[in-house]
């Protein structure tokens, strides 16, 4: 091996151990929450964390919010029939809130029963509007890695 071979060699080596040094960063990142807050005629009610999801918790809150049925024709098989955005949303909210403030908003059988339900995504049902859980889902997005225009954060890959 020429003196030049074993230049590039050990440049290429380098850029490689810093690239697996930034991906274990990456993996070590403590997950990141930011504060939601309800805000009415300029009075703050409530406040609470929201995080952003990982794939696998997206798939289980669709799963929860998609109708399930079984289809004869196809042999009793399960396919999926109807999809509920609005729980999905709740859902996805239920599951972004922080551990502390889920317990003490959504999961607060004393403002079940004065809602009238059963489980705390109803209850994100019955308190924020709209345009507020439209709001927190963006949050949500941007925490999970998602841009404005709803596009995964791109990532720029360097020519070794």
């Amino acid at each position: 091996m020429s003196e030049v071979e074993r230049d590039e060699l050990l440049e290429v080596e380098d850029v490689m151990l810093r690239d697996i040094g930034g991906v274990l960063e990456a993996m070590e990142t403590v997950t990141k929450y930011e504060i939601f807050e309800v805000v009415r005629d300029g009075k703050k009610l409530f406040s609470f964390r929201v995080r952003g999801l990982s794939d696998e918790e997206l798939e289980r809150c669709r799963d929860q919010a998609t109708k399930v049925v079984k289809d004869r024709r196809l042999g009793s098989l399960a396919v999926p029939r109807d999809f509920n955005a609005a729980k999905f949303n709740s859902l996805m909210i239920y599951t972004a809130t922080h551990d502390e403030d889920r317990k003490k908003l959504w999961d607060n059988k004393e403002l079940w029963a004065k809602a009238g339900i059963a489980t705390g995504w109803q209850l994100i049902e019955k308190v924020l509007r709209r345009g507020e859980k439209e709001a927190v889902m963006e949050l949500i997005e941007k925490l999970s890695g998602y841009d404005e225009d709803g596009e995964a954060t791109e990532e720029t890959l360097k020519n070794l």
